[in-house]
């Protein structure tokens, strides 16, 4: 059988409006009614509801009023939602929890705006993680089985689009999941940035960076959690983004296999305020093309690839050298979802 996606036309979500989330919260019960994604679901359930905060600078993320209907929905059938996200592995103020914090609240998502707080599944700097298959995991995701994912889509650089297994796979990683997806190197050191202050070498939990003759080095003892790129103050810990754009959609769909692995979970892509790029960038960008609407399915296989079909045409104009769909194929083949669907408008 082909997967279902449903599909919430919606052309002007940007900036939501009481009539559109009188419609959202109307899709929402269509959708949790035909998935029974709680219907086996005892009370009292903590449910991650996996988001992005949007970049410092950036008003191009997905709007926090619409999380907070999602949260609303959980809390009144009894469950308990938390909101989950982890650090960059580029250097910023989502690098660590503190500042990260700090730019989810200036962009409105309050515990009293969302009903919900935040858990950084990640640790204060992105270095906690337990490992599957030998893949570097947020820690405090180990302790949730069920999730929500609210993926803003839109498209990007380096994959051509980003969408539902994106924001799983690559967000939920901890930092040093995310240098084995974006790096086939240890991180090193920048010598002309580099002050000796040591913070580095005292911070590292495997002892691998060590002061050596006259500077610090980087040692093979290195196990890639990349602490170390949050605590230097000089920002002289440095690594090499070069990975291909098919091996990092390769990696990003495992990490996606293995997280999901062994959890109920529910997808949604909001084609709303489509960039061209990821809300990671630290500028507000013009969307690409107007607003389509929000599709939701158990299948986030089939929920990018419905997604994809509603935007290659401008995608492919965008990035004519990159082919976004292998993040489909190879999640179809780890048996994530498959790629045919129904589309179901609601």
């Amino acid at each position: 059988m082909k997967s279902r996606v449903y599909f919430l036309p919606l052309t002007n979500g940007k900036n939501p409006d009481a009539e559109n989330i009188k419609r959202f919260n109307s899709f929402l019960n269509v959708v949790f009614k035909e998935t029974k994604f709680l219907s086996s679901l005892s009370s009292r359930k903590r449910i991650g509801i996996k988001v992005h905060f949007g970049e410092e600078g950036r008003e191009n993320y997905l709007k926090p009023e619409y999380v907070r209907e999602v949260c609303l929905f959980l809390g009144q059938d009894g469950h308990q939602p938390f909101l989950l996200e982890s650090a960059t592995l580029y250097q910023g103020v989502r690098q660590e929890e503190k500042t990260h914090f700090l730019v989810a609240q200036k962009h409105g998502f309050t515990l009293k705006k969302v009903l919900a707080p935040i858990i950084f599944v990640d640790g204060k700097k992105g270095e906690s993680y337990y490992e599957v298959g030998g893949k570097k995991i947020g820690q405090k995701l180990r302790l949730i089985k069920f999730l929500i994912n609210l993926a803003h889509f839109k498209g990007h650089l380096a994959t051509g689009f980003g969408g539902a297994l994106k924001s799983i796979g690559m967000g939920l990683a901890a930092k040093g999941g995310k240098l084995e997806m974006h790096s086939v190197s240890i991180p090193y050191i920048d010598e002309s940035k580099c002050t000796f202050c040591g913070s580095c070498a005292e911070y590292c939990p495997r002892e691998a960076i060590r002061f050596h003759q006259t500077r610090y080095l980087i040692t093979n003892n290195c196990v890639g959690c990349c602490g170390c790129l949050t605590v230097c103050p000089n920002s002289a810990i440095k690594i090499k983004w070069n990975t291909t754009s098919e091996e990092l959609q390769s990696k990003i769909a495992e990490f996606a296999h293995l997280i999901l692995k062994d959890r109920h979970t529910l997808h949604f892509n909001f084609l709303i305020d489509i960039t061209p790029n990821c809300d990671c960038l630290p500028k507000t960008e013009e969307p690409i093309m107007p607003d389509i609407g929000i599709l939701a399915s158990l299948d986030p296989v089939a929920l990018d690839q419905a997604s994809y079909d509603m935007t290659k045409d401008k995608i492919k104009e965008i990035y004519p050298n990159l082919n976004p769909e292998i993040i489909l194929q190879k999640g179809e083949e780890m048996g994530i979802g498959q790629r045919e669907y129904e589309l179901y408008e609601v």
